[in-house]
């Protein structure tokens, strides 16, 4: 059997069709890198926004159109919109099933399990690094979010288990994993006794050999002084995404979001105190409703206070089944158009000017893929802390962790680099 891989949405839904992907490869399957060549496509939706499910629909058709393999639909979308996708699909499988779709179509097999040596390539989806999956689900009822209904409540990965598959990946020659989950931070407080996302760290520095370890989004609450600490470890890279979602107290409130501006702003301090070479990034909801003009003001002027170094803005999007839906005080969309944009250009110069203040300075550097915008043979890599950097390099750097000197910013607004020979 040939199969491939596509998907819509976060990294925890990288890491799902990683492991899939793994999975069908040792059961004797052929990952392919692309559909024209599949016996069977698979696809992980979500439906975090109207936006994501349009797109996952739109990709589910897609291929249904263009290609005569079986197509295969699972993920968030279909687990809140199950008979929309089985009208659309060849066969459905609801989040609680996925991990189970390379038994149902191969079976249980008497022969050895097949010996791979590097990780399975998923054709635009492809990866050099590891995205591994260590908790699912969540225990939070924000007010605009369908990932309960969507993942259900917030389950676990066995510690053991999650360190076996980081030493499986390093096998390979991955070079960095990515831990993801939904709720990343509540990792062990299903367990008894209550377990940490600070203790499984502490234990995959010491238990694996991977040389870079990276920590995907993080909500705040869930952000203790142990890991923090743990930030200022060489393997472990220094970047933080929080997401805030609001800087107005009335609006986390209607959010149903379990911290306040305080909570924020003291959490931020402690970062800075404990870890200060820590980039940190953040998630910002505009137009929820209720968010007047001097409520927007009010959580813009927090944001700035705050200084991250990044962020990404997302339009309030209505998602039938949340609670947000029915809310009074709806923003105007040309609204809503006009803060987004404001807040865009504004992490868009927070960024451009940490940037800058690595220019001259030195950093190691993961190429994942060739820059097919430079003007000569050069590769892009993501440093420690999350910045986009592209080299030059008659050899290939790729899967490749180097160490560059940081020298300007193209006019593409990516970092360009030297590579520091031995």
């Amino acid at each position: 059997m040939k199969v491939f891989f596509d998907m819509v949405g976060c990294r925890l839904n990288q890491a799902e069709i990683d492991a899939l992907a793994l999975d069908f490869a040792w059961r004797q399957a052929e990952i392919v890198t692309k559909p024209e060549q599949a016996d069977m496509i698979i696809i992980n939706t979500c439906c975090v926004t109207a936006k994501a499910s349009a797109d996952s629909r739109k990709m589910i058709r897609h291929y249904q159109e263009k290609y005569p393999a079986k197509v295969v639909s699972t993920g968030c979308w279909v687990s809140v919109e199950g008979d929309q996708a089985e009208m659309i699909s060849d066969e459905v499988f609801s989040n609680y099933e996925k991990e189970n779709i390379p038994l149902f179509y191969l079976g249980y097999s008497d022969a050895k399990p097949q010996d791979i040596s590097t990780k399975p390539k998923l054709g635009r989806r492809n990866r050099t690094r590891g995205f591994v999956k260590i908790q699912d689900g969540c225990n939070n009822a924000c007010s605009y979010c369908l990932t309960r209904i969507a993942r259900g409540a917030s389950v676990s990965i066995k510690q053991e288990a999650v360190i076996k598959h980081i030493n499986t990946l390093t096998s390979m020659g991955v070079q960095e994993v990515v831990l993801t989950g939904v709720q990343l931070g509540s990792w062990g407080k299903d367990f008894l006794p209550r377990n940490t996302i600070a203790e499984l760290l502490s234990s995959i520095i010491n238990n694996t050999e991977v040389p870079r370890i990276r920590l995907s989004s993080i909500e705040p609450w869930d952000i203790n002084d142990s890991l923090l600490q743990l930030l200022e470890h060489p393997r472990v890279c220094p970047h933080l995404h929080i997401p805030i979602q609001s800087g107005s107290d009335s609006i986390l409130r209607r959010m149903k979001r379990p911290s306040t501006t305080k909570s924020i702003r003291d959490l931020l301090e402690r970062v800075r105190s404990i870890a200060p070479n820590a980039a940190i990034t953040t998630d910002v909801i505009v137009g929820f409703p209720g968010e007047t003009d001097q409520l927007f003001d009010e959580s813009f002027e927090f944001i700035k206070a705050c200084d991250f170094t990044g962020g990404h803005v997302f339009s309030f999007s209505p998602m039938p089944g949340t609670e947000a839906l029915e809310m009074d005080g709806k923003v105007q969309e040309s609204v809503v158009k006009e803060r987004t944009r404001k807040l865009l250009d504004y992490f868009s110069e927070q960024n451009l000017h940490f940037k800058q203040q690595k220019i001259g300075q030195q950093a190691e550097v993961l190429f994942e893929s060739a820059d097919r915008n430079a003007l000569k043979k050069s590769y892009i890599g993501f440093t420690e802390d999350y910045l986009k950097v592209s080299c030059a390099s008659e050899s290939s750097l790729i899967n490749q962790v180097n160490p560059v000197l940081l020298m300007g910013i193209n006019s593409r607004g990516v970092l360009e680099g030297t590579l520091i020979e031995d």
